[in-house]
């Protein structure tokens, strides 16, 4: 933390020190010549501690961190987003269908794919669906939603 504070007190200073500097300093190329070398110092100051960063101690720090953690840490991550995206396909297939004039309703799987991201996985159609609804709707998922037949069931109201 001292670290950090000593290098935002060096560039605060630097800051005040260029800005009085570019004060004093008369209009023209001289001034100009003044604010790029000033920028210049300004920048350097910046990224100083990142050119000196020792990576080898920051390397140690991110394996120390046990592969379980991690592990609940991405799902911590990904659970929120999974969870909003099942619900709005869900609620988004539900409609389609209604515009297709079968009441029903639909539950979307979610599963975290490679990379960690969560993507629909399966989906769950349960109502009263004439042949014509269900293959204008199965054919909706397929091609609209990349969902292929494979992962759509169809079950009837009341049926296990």
């Amino acid at each position: 933390m001292d670290v950090i504070r000593s290098w935002i007190l060096s560039v605060t200073v630097s800051a005040i020190l260029i800005a009085a500097a570019e004060a004093l300093m008369p209009a023209g190329t001289v001034k100009t010549v003044g604010k790029l070398t000033g920028g210049l110092i300004l920048t350097l100051g910046i990224i100083q501690p990142l050119v000196s960063l020792d990576y080898s101690d920051l390397y140690d720090l991110v394996m120390a961190v046990p592969v379980g953690e991690v592990e609940s840490l991405e799902e911590r991550t990904w659970d929120p987003m999974k969870e909003l995206i099942e619900q709005q396909l869900s609620a988004y297939i539900a409609d389609k269908g209604r515009q297709l004039g079968a009441d029903c309703t639909v539950r979307v799987t979610c599963d975290l794919a490679e990379g960690g991201v969560p993507v629909p996985t399966g989906v769950t159609v349960t109502g009263q669906l004439t042949p014509a609804q269900k293959t204008a709707l199965s054919r909706y998922m397929d091609q609209e939603l990349g969902l292929p037949r494979e992962v759509q069931l169809y079950r009837t109201e009341g049926a296990p």
